[in-house]
């Protein structure tokens, strides 16, 4: 485990590329492959490695070890650009990254404390929209919305097709304007359904943010975004762009050392 720590550390095995196969490894070590599995566990564990697909092949692939920062406020600016895009793809290619994303839409009864906070019955149907979002191609989020069943349709949002410029928008667009938002973050340890969605061992943290919209009458939707808890920083921006330009300058400075 050490050793291939140090690999991926030295750039041996660089982000993106898939380690040797567990039978060759097992060679070169002289152990077993269990003893190689468990090495890669924990690794895995750690964050320095996932589970994927590289050139059509399934393996052991290094993840990037880079931090990712998600802007949460970008989506709520007034004067956002229409690029036909969502905030998830802005933020990536913000970063230097390369956006991918999943998408499945199905229509059956919420969580229990998602059907609370969107103010339905428990036993109602409401429309989940669910983005698995990758970066560089590697598995980075989970994103469900869901939505009570008589907006959806008012909306469009019942289509079962990823909407390019987001859900927010396609509302706004509608003529259902959001005035309040209300975001929540928590820790929590990953689940086998999330240890699948992210390429995490069970128990790894993550960094779960749901997001609850309302317009003056009622609540429109419910957004909860799982990530990966070692890999993300979360910034909320609020105020005149003028001002945000100042604070994002300075900090930048401090970065290169330029401010003391």
């Amino acid at each position: 485990m050490e050793t291939l720590r140090e690999r991926i550390a030295n750039g041996v095995y660089p982000p993106g590329t898939a380690l040797p196969p567990q039978v060759e490894l097992a060679d070169e070590f002289q152990v077993s492959q269990i003893t190689i599995r468990r090495a890669i566990s924990e690794l895995t564990t750690q964050g320095l490695l996932y589970t994927g697909y590289l050139e059509g092949k399934r393996g052991t692939i290094v993840r990037s070890t880079s931090r990712f920062t998600h802007y949460a406020t970008d989506a709520l600016r007034p004067d956002r650009p229409v690029r036909g895009r969502d905030t998830f793809e802005e933020s990536a290619i913000r970063n230097g990254r390369a956006p991918s994303k999943r998408f499945h839409m199905k229509i059956e009864i919420a969580p229990p404390d998602v059907a609370d906070r969107l103010g339905v019955a428990r036993d109602e149907l409401v429309v989940h929209r669910t983005l698995h979002q990758l970066v560089d191609g590697e598995p980075f989020s989970r994103e469900t919305s869901y939505f009570s069943l008589d907006l959806a349709k008012d909306t469009g949002i019942d289509s079962p097709h990823d909407i390019a410029e987001g859900t927010m928008r396609r509302l706004r667009d509608r003529g259902v304007v959001e005035v309040a938002i209300s975001d929540e973050i928590a820790y929590e340890s990953a689940g086998p359904e999330d240890a699948a969605d992210l390429s995490v061992t069970v128990g790894s943290p993550l960094l779960v943010q749901t997001r609850t919209a309302a317009t003056t009458d009622r609540v429109t939707r419910v957004v909860r975004v799982v990530r990966l808890g070692e890999r993300v920083r979360i910034v909320w921006e609020q105020g005149d762009e003028a001002g945000l330009v100042v604070i994002r300058n300075t900090q930048a400075q401090t970065v290169k050392g330029e401010v003391k």
